[in-house]
């Protein structure tokens, strides 16, 4: 059979010229296929260790973020935040991305603060005591904490905040002493002294096994945010809600720099776009689940009650033996930035 080149030219000009035309248009939509077909074979696929449940909004900001950074790369990359740490403990979060076994993770700040005592800067009792004293806190401590992370092989993208921290329990605490003998679970260094402190008997449980300790009566008293009050249905347990505003932690959302050392130039900056949109989405998002969080817990019958003076002043005292102890061994970064914090804060009043 004769190619359309040999064909065209046994006929008339003007209708070689469309069959040329033709031919030519086909050739060009293969070839635009074959190039739109190379684009999604290169299309990068990366899992994130997502350490809460769908439902929480710290889950539901990272998610928004995975899907607007394969907006913004035109489908080079893809994240699949896999919820609920199915993927991985937190605890194995830091250790796989500087491996470069993990490509993303989900860490709470403070659970590292053993490891990293900078770390636990933002969970200090009673050092801020609303979300400007928090952002002022973490402008101060990022530098530090991001030159922390760098010598780990792990990038910071960004950081989110939880609502203020409340006491849990299932009648009002009116005084430390009150504590004594309960379980009090506990989930960083100043949670571990505080219940010390208190003498009641410290039980370690991690945010995905609450829901089902609680249920199991595990934890008496426990101190965290009102949504994972709800997120934990801590109603089923524990009756009063002490909003004390113990401190305002954070999470942190890296990137292996292994991993982060293979994209090209236009990806990442398709994710520290979409990563500093998080980070600012995430401080309203942590005002507005608390205003909710509250308002469910009430409406299971929780009593959602100030802290008493003998409490507020025996907790300042707790806070202050904490942070003199963690300044004596968190060097002199850690402390300098804290007083960068307090700096930055006596500035602003």
């Amino acid at each position: 059979m004769a190619d359309w080149t040999t064909r065209a030219a046994l006929l008339d000009p003007n209708r070689r010229k469309l069959l040329t035309a033709l031919c030519s248009s086909t050739v060009a939509g293969a070839s635009g296929l074959g190039h739109v077909i190379a684009q999604a074979a290169t299309t990068t696929s990366l899992q994130c260790s997502g350490a809460y449940s769908d439902s929480l909004f710290h889950t539901q900001n990272l998610k928004q973020f995975a899907q607007q950074v394969g907006t913004l790369s035109q489908g080079a990359v893809q994240i699949d935040v896999v919820s609920n740490s199915k993927l991985m403990p937190m605890k194995e979060v830091m250790p796989a991305l500087s491996k470069g076994d993990l490509a993303m993770g989900e860490i709470f700040m403070s659970n590292f603060s053993q490891q990293y005592p900078l770390f636990a800067i933002d969970s200090l009792p009673f050092i801020v005591r609303n979300s400007d004293d928090a952002k002022r806190l973490w402008n101060a401590t990022r530098p530090p904490i991001e030159a922390l992370l760098k010598k780990q092989g792990i990038r910071l993208l960004y950081a989110a905040p939880w609502p203020g921290q409340g006491l849990f329990a299932h009648n009002p605490i009116n005084r430390l002493a009150d504590l004594k003998g309960l379980k009090f679970r506990v989930n960083n260094e100043a949670t571990v002294f505080i219940s010390d402190m208190s003498g009641a008997s410290s039980v370690d449980i991690a945010a995905n096994n609450l829901l089902k300790a609680i249920q199991n009566g595990q934890v008496d008293v426990m101190v965290t945010s009102s949504t994972t009050g709800v997120d934990s249905q801590a109603w089923n347990a524990m009756g009063t809600f002490m909003d004390v505003h113990a401190w305002i932690p954070k999470n942190l959302i890296l990137f292996s720099e292994q991993h982060w050392a293979k994209l090209p130039e236009p990806t990442k900056k398709a994710i520290e776009t979409s990563a500093k949109q998080a980070e600012e989405r995430g401080w309203q998002l942590a005002k507005d689940a608390d205003d909710a969080a509250q308002k469910v817990l009430a409406g299971h019958g929780v009593k959602i009650l100030p802290p008493s003076y003998e409490l507020r002043r025996e907790l300042n005292s707790v806070g202050e033996k904490f942070a003199r102890g963690w300044a004596k061994n968190a060097g002199v970064d850690s402390s300098s930035a804290l007083i960068g914090y307090y700096f930055a804060k006596g500035e602003n009043q």
